[in-house]
């Protein structure tokens, strides 16, 4: 659970707003545990001779005279009386240690009280009546109401015979019950007009709860949100700051899956984390106060049983939790086999793999399936099984509790008040039933929780701190110096001992099969990958000492497979370039020979080119990649086959373009065509992952083996066409665009 409590923590910025959340929590347990108390009146509307005024007015006498009396009604048998015993007045069973001596009951003889009389402000009043009106108060109102200290004189009798009377000054009443008697003597005398009071009270009650209910509830919902919007927002800056590394081991899908089902999983969690599992225990403690009430003893046990239910919950936590992690995984394989097919539709269309598609897809849909049926199981088993152990647990104390009632003990509870017990327990298995749907979801959102954490946890690349010097302006030269690489996971070298020292300024072409390491070694300038071993080091400076922001922002980056994000095609070329001027956007934009067709289109600048820049040609995506990096000003500009998707009129311009934006900056060129590489000012081969030679395209041909196959094989058929195009691009150099801007840092 430690994942769960992390989560949790994020909770402490919004504690105010959880404050009130709480405060609203302890209304709606207030009002549940108040519209369940209400029952008791109810019944003693329904149910006893003596009413709700009797039975609070009597409550509230036994209280002052810390007495436990019993009414003469002969249609109430609670005790053994003789058939002559007078149907009217109070019979004292049970005299509590703060009473007047003279009220215990004395020997097999209880204490009948026939008749009360009491001096209230010098007026002599006195009743016979066991219960009064508004107009007319009887002997139990008098006790009940007298005020505290006044001295009441009882005429006490056994049998037919008075044994003798006593003056008693009645106590004061604690200020919950006072307001309660007080309450209660403002309802009619009428039974149905008094029930009407009391539904009118409950409804009341039941508006009260609902409107708390609503602001527990939203607060706690905002708050979950707020808190899971931050840790997403930690994720994916985490997410962000990882080494290219972590991203070709584990892939993309699995991440997409943590930061959008997992965290929203974890959204569920929180809100039922600050909403039910904050309000059910409360309404149930609520239930539970009133159910102490009525009979403590009875309480007891049921609570001392709970621990049982706490092992079965327990045991149903472990299951839940793998069977949600399982189904969280299950999930991430399918977006990334989804991700897959939507990305490659092209290719599955083109090579009819729609069926084997729909296979792949079916697997995983069903292990997802089958994950999710287990998560299912236990989460349905677990409600039932708990609320029949909470009915087994509850009913032992309750039969005993049955047993006073039925058995007419003088001590034990009354019909009313066991039904009203009867009531409370059910009332506080309701939210114990809420609160198995809580257990299940904190499961599921511990299981996410981990998920996430897994990530949020992992280092950044190496060197991601600001605090780090910056690297200075690049002037002098770049050096590889004894380079391996293997990439991570891999043992197989993909770069041995490589050494190359190419000067500031210069357009250095980078060539060789497949597979032998081209790309591998660019992306090492830029710290997207670190060597296994050696240096590459930046006039004279290592760059894995410095920052990587630093590093980064004096490289321009144009790659073979060219993204563009779902904007515009003016903010893709602004891209990292926040404060670029529209002005220099448009002139980076001509420089790339991109303006041509921009401008053609109906919105311009501000056409939308979908995701990953559907809407455009593979041409056209390369030019707008091309003005990007012109527009960054880059004193590094690396190109990696950035022109392979674009006509040869098209590269003619470009290329001569680039010839005059390249003055002034080391330009790093992958390309598999003869006329990007015999205009570089160097040449590298390279063979099976190791310098095979440098120099120019003449002196490579002469001494390096390598090179004469490598243009014997693809440079040699088009070498023949491309010269007349070189020629004419040399001649109209002077119409091109001229006098290229200082690169970044100068």
């Amino acid at each position: 659970m430690q994942a769960w409590l992390r989560v949790l923590r994020g909770v402490w910025p919004y504690r105010w707003r959880v404050v009130i959340s709480m405060v609203c929590a302890i209304g709606v347990g207030m009002s549940y545990a108040s519209g369940v108390a209400v029952l008791l009146p109810v019944m003693k509307i329904f149910v006893s001779n003596e009413g709700v005024h009797g039975w609070a007015n009597r409550t509230a006498a036994e209280k002052r005279l810390a007495v436990s009396i019993l009414d003469l009604d002969g249609t109430v048998k609670r005790t053994q009386r003789s058939a002559t015993t007078a149907p009217l007045g109070l019979f004292v069973t049970e005299a509590q240690p703060t009473a007047d001596d003279r009220l215990a009951p004395q020997g097999a003889v209880d204490k009948q009280i026939v008749q009360v009389q009491a001096t209230v402000n010098g007026t002599l009043a006195a009743s016979r009546k066991w219960f009064g009106t508004k107009s007319q108060m009887g002997m139990v109102d008098l006790l009940a109401h007298a005020d505290p200290g006044t001295p009441v004189t009882l005429d006490v009798q056994a049998g037919a015979e008075p044994v003798m009377a006593m003056t008693v000054r009645p106590q004061d009443l604690p200020v919950y019950r006072r307001v309660f008697t007080q309450a209660v003597a403002w309802l009619p005398d009428d039974r149905t007009q008094s029930l009407v009071w009391v539904m009118a009270f409950f409804v009341v009650l039941c508006i009260v709860g609902s409107i708390f209910r609503y602001y527990q509830q939203f607060i706690g919902m905002m708050v979950a949100n707020r808190v899971i919007m931050d840790l997403r927002r930690r994720m994916y800056d985490r997410v962000v700051q990882l080494p290219t590394s972590y991203f070709a081991q584990k892939g993309t899908s699995d991440l997409m899956s943590r930061l959008t089902q997992d965290t929203n999983t974890l959204t569920d969690g929180v809100s039922m984390a600050l909403g039910k599992a904050v309000q059910e225990p409360i309404k149930a403690v609520g239930a539970l106060s009133v159910a102490l009430y009525i009979d403590w003893k009875m309480c007891l046990l049921v609570v001392l049983s709970m621990p049982v239910l706490g092992i079965i919950i327990r045991k149903f936590s472990k299951r839940m939790r793998r069977a949600s992690r399982g189904a969280l995984e299950s999930w991430a394989a399918m977006l990334a086999i989804i991700n897959e097919t939507l990305i490659g539709v092209r290719v599955v269309k083109a090579y009819s793999a729609e069926g084997f598609e729909r296979r792949r897809f079916a697997r995983i849909n069903k292990k997802l399936l089958k994950e999710q049926g287990r998560l299912c199981h236990y989460g349905s088993l677990s409600r039932p099984v708990i609320e029949t152990l909470a009915v087994i647990v509850s009913s032992v104390p309750m039969i005993l509790a049955a047993h006073f009632v039925l058995a007419e003990k003088p001590n034990g509870t009354d019909r009313e008040s066991f039904f009203l017990l009867l009531a409370c327990l059910v009332s506080m298995l309701e939210p114990m039933r809420k609160l198995s749907d809580v257990n299940s979801k904190v499961q599921q959102s511990n299981a996410a929780a981990t998920r996430v954490f897994e990530v949020v946890d992992l280092d950044p690349e190496p060197n991601y701190k600001y605090t780090l010097p910056r690297l200075a302006p690049h002037r002098v030269d770049i050096e590889f110096r004894n380079v391996t690489f293997n990439y991570p996971g891999h043992e197989e070298i993909v770069l041995a001992n490589i050494n190359l020292k190419i000067a500031y300024g210069t357009n250095v072409a980078i060539v060789g099969g497949n597979g032998s390491g081209k790309t591998t070694l660019l992306t090492l300038v830029p710290r997207l990958y670190m060597p296994a071993q050696g240096q590459v080091l930046i006039d004279g400076t290592d760059i894995a000492t410095v920052s990587l922001r630093s590093l980064r922002k004096q490289i321009g980056l144009v790659t073979q497979d060219t993204l563009l994000f779902a904007d515009t095609i003016y903010n893709n070329i602004a891209y990292g370039a926040r404060h670029a001027t529209r002005d220099q956007v448009l002139d980076a934009a001509r420089r790339a020979f991109a303006d041509e067709f921009i401008s053609a289109m109906p919105e311009g600048y501000e056409t939308r080119v979908g995701e990953h820049g559907v809407r455009l040609s593979g041409g056209q995506k390369q030019r707008i990649a091309i003005a990007r990096a012109i527009l960054h000003e880059p004193a590094i500009l690396i190109l990696d086959e950035a022109m392979s998707q674009i006509d040869s009129d098209s590269e003619v311009k470009i290329t001569a373009a680039l010839r005059e934006f390249t003055k002034n900056r080391t330009t790093f060129t992958i390309a598999h065509r003869f006329m990007t590489v015999v205009n570089a000012d160097l040449i590298c081969c390279l063979d099976a992952g190791r310098v095979a030679g440098v120099g120019n395209h003449q002196q490579l041909l002469e001494s390096c083996p390598a090179y004469r196959k490598l243009y014997e094989t693809q440079f040699r058929d088009i070498a023949d066409d491309a010269m007349p195009a070189l020629n004419g691009a040399a001649a109209g150099n002077a119409a091109l665009p001229q006098g290229a801007p200082e690169p970044a840092g100068a």
